[in-house]
This record gives structure tokens, sequence and C-alpha cells, in this order.
């Protein structure tokens, strides 16, 4: 799984005025154009220029909560992931309902190794945006990563009672299934992740080799046969094959 989502999910300031808030500048509004200037630069994807106005923007008023956020993300584009939490955290600080700094709160301790505070914070992030579903998959790996399978199955089990076909969770699931040898369960998923994707070698390669090491060679090995023409190289593969298989060739 990648460090970090900054090219898969969208990333986005806080750009509308907040209530009762004018955008015109005008004396002892300073702060507002500096913080403008600032989601100028972000836009042209100049961070560094931007996180000097926004700093320039909280000196001005230090409790100004659109700069800060979008000086989180500034920080948070450019993978400073400590001043990022930082500055997320001072959001949740001035406001605790602006819900969007629990969701990048997480990835912010997560990419600097810090999986305690990213597992707490995910959790939190989890129950104010249910649908998301990458959070569900960090979660699940820093259990996995912790020695925790019976939480990580945990996780993906709500995950697929939301979404049943997702197929990434189906799989993910079948692999812990039989990392804790619940082969059934494994190829109750497996059936269920070749159904949604008959072109994933990595299932048919499972379930191949779960059916043989329960004695079911035939079965087994059409489902080896699937998987090598899917394109696997897997060892399993190359051991397991030649030596349960009769081909042709």
């Amino acid at each position: 799984m990648p460090s970090t989502l900054l090219n898969r999910y969208k990333i986005s300031l806080i750009t509308a005025c907040f209530a009762g808030l004018s955008c015109l500048t005008s004396y002892g509004q300073e702060h507002i154009q500096k913080s403008i200037d600032g989601q100028s630069d972000y836009n042209s994807g100049d961070f560094k220029s931007a996180i000097v106005d926004f700093k320039a923007s909280i000196a001005l008023k230090p409790d100004y909560l659109k700069a800060h956020f979008n000086l989180a993300m500034a920080y948070y584009k450019l993978e400073y992931f400590d001043s990022a939490g930082a500055s997320f955290s001072r959001v949740i600080e001035i406001d605790s309902s602006i819900a969007l700094p629990y969701y990048y709160l997480p990835f912010c301790h997560y990419n600097n190794a810090e999986n305690d505070l990213a597992l707490k914070y995910f959790n939190t992030a989890i129950r104010k945006f249910p649908k998301k579903r990458e959070l569900y998959y960090y979660v699940a790996v820093i259990h996995s990563l912790n020695g925790d399978k019976y939480l990580a199955l945990e996780i993906y089990d709500k995950l697929l009672k939301l979404y049943p076909n997702e197929f990434k969770a189906v799989i993910q699931r079948a692999n812990l299934h039989n990392e804790m040898q619940n082969f059934k369960l494994a190829l109750t998923d497996l059936d269920k992740a070749i159904e949604l994707n008959e072109y994933d070698a990595d299932a048919f390669l499972l379930r191949g080799i779960i059916h043989i090491n329960f004695g079911r060679i035939d079965v087994g090995c059409k489902d080896l046969i699937m998987a090598e023409a899917l394109g696997s190289v897997a060892p399993a593969l190359l051991e397991l094959k030649p030596m349960n298989c009769v081909t042709n060739e």
C-alpha cells in the first residue's frame, strides 16, 4: 500500500468565506488578503510561497481558522507531515466541529510511522466519514502490522457490510482467513473474489493451493493452470503445478 494518498484522493482548500465575514479586505483585515494570496500560490502549485502567506495571515490573526487549515494542506502537499499534523490539530483546537482535519490527521501520523496515533485518529475518521473505503484499509494494515489479525478481520467485515462487492476487501479478507487457517472461509471469499474479477491470478492461485493441500487435486490444478494463464509466476505455482498437475504439454 502506498505511503500517501496524495496522488489518489482529491485535496482541496477551504476557500469559501465564513458566515458574516466579507471577502473584501479593509483596515484590520489584512490577514484576509494574505490568505487570498496564499490560495493563489497554492492553486498555482507554489506551496512554499503559500505557506509563507498563510503563516503571515495567522501572524496577523492567530485564530483565523481558514488560514490554519490551508496552511495544513500546503504542508501536506509538500509531505511535511509533522507540520501538517500540527496544523490540522490546531484547526481542531480552534473549532472541533470542522470535519476535514479529522480525515487528514491520521495520514500524517501514518506517514511518520506513528502507528498508534494513526490508529487512534483513523478510528475517529471512520466515525466521521464511514463511507470512505480507504480509511478501513489503513486501519486493517496497522492491525496486521501489530499482529492483531482478528482486529484486521473485523475491519474488513465492517467494510464489506457497507460495500459487499468491494473486490479488494474480499481478497484481503481471504488472505487473512488463509493465514489464520480458516480455509473454508478463505475459499468462500475466493469464490466471491473470482466472481467479482475473473481475471485476478492471485485469487485462482490461492484457491488452487488450498484445494491441493486438502487433496482436491483436479480442482486445484484447474485453478493453478488458470492462474498461470493469467500471468502468475509465483514460486508456489512453479513448485506445485509440476508436482500435481498432468498436462498435455
